[in-house]
């Protein structure tokens, strides 16, 4: 197994803090959007649901900008294509 150079273990961090950073916020807007009784001990059926839902959208909100960031890039790569030759 490689060592990884310090650059790739940077870059590892980055990303790992990046995903973290995510992480976090979505579960804390997910939190305060759907957990509203704090007088109980269990989680409702709605508070889950709601929960599952949020969280459901999110990932498919960043799916699909992932796929229109690829499909952007493409284009302009296309574009800078034949000015680079």
């Amino acid at each position: 197994m490689a060592v990884p150079t310090p650059n790739e273990t940077e870059t590892n961090l980055k990303t790992f803090r990046d995903f973290l950073m995510q992480y976090n916020l979505v579960t804390e807007r997910c939190f305060t959007a759907c957990v509203v009784d704090m007088g109980s001990r269990t989680v409702s059926d709605k508070e889950e649901k709601c929960s599952s839902n949020c969280l459901d959208k999110f990932l498919k909100m960043t799916q699909r900008l992932s796929l229109r960031f690829q499909e952007h890039q493409l284009l302009q790569n296309e574009a800078q294509g034949p000015l680079m030759k």
